[in-house]
């Protein structure tokens, strides 16, 4: 937890506001109660939101989405004013009504971000009942890493993980829901989330047959760079995306990236408001202050994130991006996937 407060600067106001005769509505001001992952309120933007603005700002960060739904419905949305959530998981804060529509007017730099983050109703799960629930800040891509020593030509799409030639030289990641939803986009699924069951079955046995290829499979981003610089590895299924190839970059790696042409999984992190948000002016201001270019480049820099008003390397303008969903049956895809890796 980061509390930034600037007691001096609020004691200036509060003694100009005395001398106009108007403290008790300086009084009033609420201080803008913020759920957030790291990376998305660093204490620079903090400092200049409230230099800017007058509003201070407390930071709580969390490190999962059990958390966020922890914290957010155990105070019936009272505790916070606006919080981070990818688009799957904004859908039960929808269904549980523990969210506020933005008033998209108060918000004008959402006109200016990237072209494919302008229209919200073309994004699934932003909007609900012509209310827009989600003001959408970053993302990045689950793409395809490649040895660049051992992959000539540089592939496109993730059907190469089935060449026969990189037998024992694939890191896969060990995750049923994306690997049932990844293996679908190879066999031209349109929705890889709600899958029959004959769509189950066939992506089942194309990962069985995926295994002959899989040197290892991984759950973490340094379990996979550790296998990856004692072992003959020339495909990573890159689940952590750009902030994974960062880090092979910076060992020495000869490594790159792509989206693959038939769609990359992808998930999309928003900016939502409580249903016990206090202030909602300061909670517009918030969202419209970090929708700015220098905020957009800082954090694609110091993230490996994509953001939504700067171009970066997660995505280029053409790249099809697949956002996650909630799939159709989580247990049934993880028991799916215990049987694939139990496969011989």
């Amino acid at each position: 937890m980061i509390g930034l407060k600037h007691l001096s600067l609020k004691h200036l106001l509060g003694a100009a506001a005395l001398a106009a005769g108007l403290w008790a509505t300086a009084a009033s001001a609420e201080t803008l109660r913020v759920l957030a992952w790291e990376g998305y309120a660093d204490p620079d933007w903090v400092k200049d939101f409230t230099k800017e603005t007058g509003i201070d700002v407390n930071v709580v960060f969390i490190g999962s989405d059990d958390e966020i739904w922890a914290k957010i419905k155990g105070s019936e949305g009272k505790d916070f004013d606006v919080m981070a959530v990818n688009t799957a998981q904004l859908q039960r804060y929808i269904d549980a009504k523990l969210v506020t529509p933005w008033d998209l007017s108060a918000i004008p730099n959402q006109q200016e971000v990237l072209p494919r983050f302008r229209d919200l109703a073309a994004i699934k799960g932003e909007t609900r009942d012509g209310k827009v629930y989600g003001i959408p800040f970053c993302f990045d891509s689950i793409g395809l890493i490649y040895d660049t020593d051992k992959v000539k030509p540089a592939p496109t799409s993730m059907s190469v993980l089935w060449d026969p030639k990189y037998q024992g030289k694939v890191l896969a990641y060990d995750n049923g829901e994306h690997n049932f939803s990844f293996t679908a986009l190879t066999m031209g699924v349109a929705d890889p989330f709600h899958l029959s069951a004959d769509q189950l079955a066939a992506a089942k046995a194309k990962l069985i047959d995926l295994k002959k290829n899989v040197l290892s499979f991984y759950t973490t981003a340094d379990e996979a760079q550790q296998i990856y610089q004692n072992n003959d590895v020339a495909l990573i299924w890159a689940n952590y995306g750009q902030q994974q190839l960062k880090a092979l970059q910076k060992v020495g790696a000869h490594v790159a990236y792509i989206n693959p042409s038939e769609g990359a999984l992808s998930w999309l992190d928003n900016w939502a408001m409580t249903s016990g948000v206090k202030d909602k002016a300061a909670a517009e201001k918030w969202v419209n202050f970090l929708l700015q270019k220098k905020i957009g480049t800082a954090l694609s820099e110091r993230t490996g994130f994509g953001n939504t008003v700067v171009a970066s390397a997660s995505a280029n303008e053409g790249d099809k991006l697949v956002w996650l969903d909630s799939v159709e049956d989580p247990l049934k895809r993880s028991d799916l996937w215990n049987e694939v890796k139990a496969a011989p």
